[in-house]
């Protein structure tokens, strides 16, 4: 695995809101200055499992059930629970629990910096394409949320 700095956006293309993480991975990519990044996606939380494992900061992106749609909230995945949020998945296991139990399988192999940069979303439309003003419009937000995470955490960890 690469020591790489990785950004992960999680979502469905055909589910309206639910595609934000995509959403932002791809808005970050058009804006081309992540330099020793890595741009990722998971269709779901199950598929962080392999992601996580890297010595370098990780920050996932995903659309979270709350109100009002189009907010930016970030959150290290402990709080996810904590608050009562959700994140988006159809399989049943969220984020949180993804990183719980990658943390569990092979502790000394996953990131020490996990952070979620979420995007809240009234719940998603299957076969619905594209987002909601409200959501797009909280897209450059996020990313620049994510971007200021990693900058932090390359200071933290002297990855300047």
């Amino acid at each position: 695995m690469s020591g790489r700095a990785r950004i992960i956006g999680l979502g469905q293309a055909a589910a309206g809101d639910d595609r934000v993480g995509l959403a932002v991975i791809e808005h970050l990519r058009e804006a081309g200055v992540l330099e020793g990044v890595e741009l990722l996606v998971a269709a779901e939380p199950s598929a962080l499992l392999p992601l996580l494992e890297t010595p370098a900061p990780v920050v996932l992106v995903d659309a979270v059930l709350a109100a009002p749609a189009g907010e930016v909230l970030v959150l290290a995945p402990e709080e996810l629970e904590q608050q009562g949020l959700s994140t988006m998945s159809t399989h049943g296991l969220g984020v949180a629990q993804a990183v719980a139990l990658a943390r569990l399988l092979v502790p000394t192999a996953v990131s020490p910096s996990i952070h979620i940069v979420g995007v809240s979303i009234s719940r998603p439309e299957r076969f619905q394409q594209g987002l909601s003003p409200e959501v797009a419009a909280a897209i450059p937000r996020a990313a620049e949320h994510v971007l200021r995470i990693l900058t932090l955490s390359r200071q933290e960890h002297g990855h300047a």
